[in-house]
């Protein structure tokens, strides 16, 4: 199934980098700010967090934004990602009813239109941590791996969500509330240290917080990411994704007669 899938990105390699590429000026075309707005929503929810946890709560550190940062610009990630995939197929039902394309290209080239905002970001987290005085470490190589390991996370649940939008037309709503109980779950506006010893193992069964704290471990700690939790995780990954892969391939040709 994966040889297949490789397959057909080789063959419609051309399809997805012209689409990835319209898709990222069309966002930002006729904006003052351009690619800046990339950067907005978490640069104001850090703004929001940072007012309620550090100036009226009395909580979090100096470092607070930056942690915070390190965490939404993930989040923006995946949840963009999967809001697009969860009626992906109905917004291209034109396309698909004229040509054949195979429906795993959608949340495909949308994440990877979304890696680009998302290392996008990573000026403002260079730039804070220019004011902060935080050195970048020989660690920093160390990104590409976590980068790879979220952007699997990220395709793997894609191609669920995408087939389930499908058939469950309040997918969308129901994603965006389910999400945002997932953000608050994850270890994403505090740290695991503020959580009970012995309620903290429950965390790690979040594939977040290996994720959030494998960046935060490197952009702010200078440290190695979590590899043990990275692996374990990578490998639920690519099975959720063998899964997804093998849903989109056996229903591929109902799915245009659903939409």
């Amino acid at each position: 199934m994966l040889n297949k899938a490789i397959k057909d990105v080789l063959k419609y390699r051309d399809y997805i980098y012209y689409n990835v590429i319209v898709n990222l000026k069309i966002k930002v075309s006729n904006t003052i700010l351009g690619y800046f707005w990339w950067l907005l929503e978490p640069l104001l929810h850090m703004a929001i967090y940072t007012l309620i946890i550090v100036a009226i709560l009395n909580k979090g550190d100096r470092l607070f934004p930056l942690h915070v940062f390190c965490g939404l610009l993930s989040w923006k990630w995946f949840n963009s990602t999967l809001t697009y995939s969860s009626s992906c197929l109905k917004a291209n039902s034109g396309i698909l009813n004229q040509v054949y394309i195979p429906k795993f290209i959608l949340p495909l080239q949308e994440m990877i239109g979304n890696l680009f905002r998302f290392l996008f970001g990573f000026v403002l987290i260079f730039v804070m941590m220019f004011i902060y005085r935080i050195a970048p470490t020989i660690h920093m190589f160390e990104l590409v791996l976590v980068v790879v390991v979220n952007g699997i996370f990220i395709l793997s649940f894609s191609l669920i969500i995408m087939h389930v939008g499908v058939y469950i037309h309040d997918t969308k709503n129901l994603l965006s509330h389910f999400n945002r109980v997932w953000w608050y779950l994850s270890p994403g506006i505090y740290s695991l240290t503020v959580i009970p010893e012995k309620y903290r193992w429950l965390y790690w069964l979040n594939p977040n917080t290996a994720i959030f704290e494998s960046y935060r471990n490197i952009i702010i700690r200078g440290s190695s990411p979590y590899y043990i939790h990275l692996f374990i995780w990578t490998i639920v990954f690519i099975i959720i994704l063998f899964f997804g892969l093998k849903l989109l391939y056996r229903h591929d040709r109902n799915y245009t007669k659903i939409i």
